[in-house]
């Protein structure tokens, strides 16, 4: 590998082994044991990455294989990671959080089998970043919408956990751009190219890490894990307007939630 795609590896390996350090160190791990988990998957990525490619080539069909694999545990990692970031700042409005993840899963589940039937019999390279390139697309648009969703309802979120739901979803946008530029650029002769992705990739994710360092610098909130409050209190913080929309929006999400419950 060239020179400066060896550096770029070192600092993220780095900045991944302090995000694991503060995790550890400030007590976040016990809040966010998911994410935690993410983090010391992504160092054991880099150490087998290593030796995969050390092993046989970067450019060797069994070493592209096994990095994809690799890449897809992370994936997952990530997703439960968000989830639980997710679950963690939605604690308050159980009817939201339900609506949240059963629109999480079943977006996910849909392009996994759109991108799989259109890849089907051509299962290359190019079929895993048509798998990469959907997940990140399903991705970013959950944290997005989840976002937009914290914004309209003035829903109290602490800023760490609002940086780490922005450094994932920076990730996603720029792989989603990253892949796509190169495929209409490179389409089958995209081996030529991989010098090129793999820096920016590692670019992109050396800048959320720093933005996830940033976050963690200090220890999370407790409040942030605690139970729910009582009824209508957390509703009191929030405008008249804001707190009547959120409320009947909550009200009505755990009706229908109940609902699906009952045995037909």
């Amino acid at each position: 590998m060239p020179l400066y795609i060896l550096v770029l590896w070192a600092c993220s390996a780095l900045l991944q082994l302090i995000t694991l350090i503060l995790l550890l160190a400030n007590g976040s791990f016990r809040k966010l044991p998911f994410f935690t988990v993410y983090a010391a998957l992504n160092l054991c990525q880099v150490a087998f990455l290593v030796f995969v490619y050390s092993t046989w080539g970067i450019d060797s069909k069994p070493g592209k294989v096994l990095a994809w694999y690799s890449e897809c545990v992370t994936l997952i990692a990530q997703a439960l990671a968000t989830t639980e970031i997710l679950k963690v700042t939605l604690r308050p409005y159980q009817g939201i959080w339900g609506l949240a993840w059963r629109a999480l899963a079943f977006t996910s589940a849909l392009v996994v089998l759109i991108v799989a039937l259109a890849t089907y019999g051509d299962w290359g390279t190019a079929g895993w970043f048509e798998l990469n390139r959907g997940y990140h697309l399903t991705f970013a648009a959950a944290v997005i919408a989840c976002l937009l969703l914290f914004r309209y309802y003035s829903v109290q979120v602490s800023a760490a956990y609002k940086r780490i739901l922005g450094g994932f979803c920076l990730y996603s946008c720029t792989e989603i751009l990253i892949n796509t530029v190169l495929q209409s650029l490179a389409k089958k002769w995209f081996d030529a190219y991989q010098p090129i992705w793999q820096s920016s990739t590692m670019l992109s994710f050396i800048v959320v890490l720093f933005i996830w360092v940033s976050a963690l610098w200090k220890p999370l909130p407790i409040e942030a894990r605690q139970a729910a409050p009582p009824a209508d209190s957390i509703y009191q913080r929030l405008s008249p307007e804001i707190n009547e929309r959120l409320r009947e929006l909550n009200e009505k999400l755990l009706r229908l939630w109940k609902l699906e419950a009952r045995p037909q």
